[in-house]
């Protein structure tokens, strides 16, 4: 059974931040020092349930595994999101992973972010995984933040960091938007970006299986990431191996895809992690009546990550998340 349950109060709402926390055995029995603190995070977006199966998944596997260190897991940063089965924060409609590290004298959304923040820096992780789920066709990914806070040597060995606990995912790895974009996007207040910017510690997102069910394979998918970070760590013994799904090569980084400019019916025309070249149809936009009414190509070599998450687009609206080379 975990080792200990804490509870975490969100200011002006019922509902509380659970934190299950597993030690080593022989941590419990020492004193300081003690070994790698990692956390674990879950359901930041309410209908991405695929944290949360997997938390609840390690609470009950990791004792007997663990080497050494701690390791504190959060079943839902969003609890009413969950219950809800609602991206955003129900409350105010705001996306919590664009809000780390909150005010807690601000929006509903802002105070939530807070209290998560708050619990989250005073077990001062050495490292962090964020567990999310994509669209049902995507392939699982770790994805890795951009260290803009910091200049030079201390920039490059903080992502690198990050980058290695990313590749012992045994998953796809994927760097995000280059830095303009990454800000513009407020990707440095997600809860990764934040961590890796504001604590200056390695943090990675796993991306696996649809939203809003516990999908058994995406729930282990997500479990064994873990559980190569914790190998990576020096906290557990085996090593992952790599997901079948895995594209080689790189380095990657996310990129949108190419943007429909009529409305209509998106027919996917390649699968996701299969190498495609720079103008190959990766969609095509149809009327109803079957009419090809528009094919999307790729502006860059690379592969889709995740298709849109829709069979019907209007003007603007991107056929998929695409993955590039980092200097394309």
């Amino acid at each position: 059974m975990p080792r200990a349950v804490s509870r975490t109060s969100i200011p002006g709402r019922p509902a509380e931040i659970v934190v299950i926390t597993v030690t080593a055995a022989q941590d419990r029995r020492r004193p300081q020092p003690r070994g790698p603190v990692v956390v674990v995070t879950g359901n930041v977006h309410g209908d991405e349930c695929t944290g949360t199966g997997a938390v609840l998944r390690l609470a009950q596997a990791l004792e007997p595994l663990l080497l050494r260190g701690t390791v504190h897991l959060y079943p839902s940063l969003n609890p009413e999101g969950f219950e809800r089965r609602q991206r955003r924060v129900p409350e105010d409609e705001q996306d919590l992973n664009r809000l780390f590290p909150g005010d807690p004298e601000g929006s509903p959304s802002e105070r939530l972010a807070a209290a998560a923040w708050g619990d989250i820096a005073s077990r001062r992780p050495d490292a962090l995984v964020d567990l999310h789920a994509d669209a049902p066709g995507a392939i699982p990914y770790a994805l890795v933040d951009r260290a803009v806070a910091l200049r030079g040597e201390a920039r490059a060995n903080l992502e690198s960091l990050a980058e290695s606990y990313a590749v012992a995912t045994g998953l796809t790895v994927v760097r995000e938007y280059p830095d303009d974009r990454y800000s513009r996007f407020r990707l440095d207040r997600s809860l990764t970006g934040a961590v890796l910017n504001r604590l200056r510690v390695p943090a990675v997102t796993v991306e696996a299986g649809p939203r809003l069910v516990l999908d058994e394979a995406a729930v282990e998918t997500a479990t064994r990431a873990v559980a190569g970070v914790l190998h990576a760590m020096g906290l557990v013994a085996d090593p992952v191996s790599r997901h079948a799904s895995h594209v080689s090569g790189g380095p990657w980084r996310r990129e949108s895809g190419p943007r429909a400019s009529t409305s209509g019916v998106l027919v996917p025309r390649v699968t996701p992690g299969q190498p495609a070249r720079r103008g190959t149809v990766v969609a095509e936009v149809r009327s109803l009546a079957g009419a090809l009414l528009e094919e999307l190509a790729a502006e860059s070599d690379g592969f889709v990550l995740s298709p849109a998450e829709r069979a019907h687009v209007v003007a603007g609206v991107p056929a998929c998340t695409w993955v590039t080379g980092e200097r394309a």
